[in-house]
């Protein structure tokens, strides 16, 4: 889930399929592996449509992949392609003014396991104006598939980087939180623990707030 940290075979096997696929796609010369005629046409259809409205056709035809490689019917893939690029389009609105493909896939990714949309827009607000997004949606995304509350996700991560907490540090919380509830310990609980943890190395608030970058927003 943490595609900012780790990345399964199966899930490299995706990127290189759905690489070699997505430019020839997008001029039109490629043909997805779809068996079913007919519900191929209607797959690229829907990655057309979106493609017209200005949405990246990348994180469409990976999806579409990844539907063809757990052998998933024509009709399934169509929908999963169609709800991704109406999340796409809701991401895209929610990170403006001018997220990249990799932060408009991250917001997509988050909405799908249930991140609220306002949160989108909060975790915009919060990083640093120059920065890319895909590192804490990625880590409130795992969170949240994990079972942490939304919120509570948000708060910890909000906090932690209001704190001075690194990328790495931030990334390295939703990894350990994995590991905990993989052993037993409550979602929540191995949150608290964690983000408590990291925040134990960090400077003080004030420490925090003298050394904040003038770019960061309040």
């Amino acid at each position: 889930m943490n595609r900012y940290r780790v990345h399964s075979l199966v899930a490299l096997g995706l990127v290189l399929a759905s690489a070699s696929v997505t430019p020839a796609f997008a001029q039109g010369t490629a043909v997805l592996p779809i068996s079913d005629a007919k519900a191929r046409l209607a797959v690229e259809r829907e990655i057309a449509s979106a493609a017209a409205k200005g949405l990246p056709v990348q994180p469409l035809v990976a999806k579409a992949m990844e539907g063809v490689t757990k052998q998933a019917t024509g009709e399934r893939i169509r929908v999963a392609v169609a709800s991704q690029a109406k999340r796409l389009e809701q991401a895209r609105t929610l990170l403006a003014p001018s997220p990249s493909v990799a932060e408009l896939t991250s917001g997509a990714d988050a909405l799908a396991v249930g991140v609220p949309a306002p949160m989108l827009k909060q975790i915009r607000a919060a990083w640093p104006a120059p920065q890319s997004v895909v590192m804490p949606l990625d880590v409130m995304t795992e969170l949240v598939a994990r079972g942490v509350p939304a919120k509570h996700a948000l708060e910890q991560i909000t906090a932690l980087m209001q704190r001075g907490a690194t990328p790495s540090q931030i990334a390295s919380l939703g990894a350990s939180v994995q590991s905990d509830v993989a052993a037993g310990l409550a979602p929540d609980a191995a949150l608290e623990v964690r983000a408590r943890g990291v925040m134990s190395l960090l400077p003080s608030p004030a420490a925090a707030a003298a050394l904040a970058p003038s770019g960061r927003r309040p």
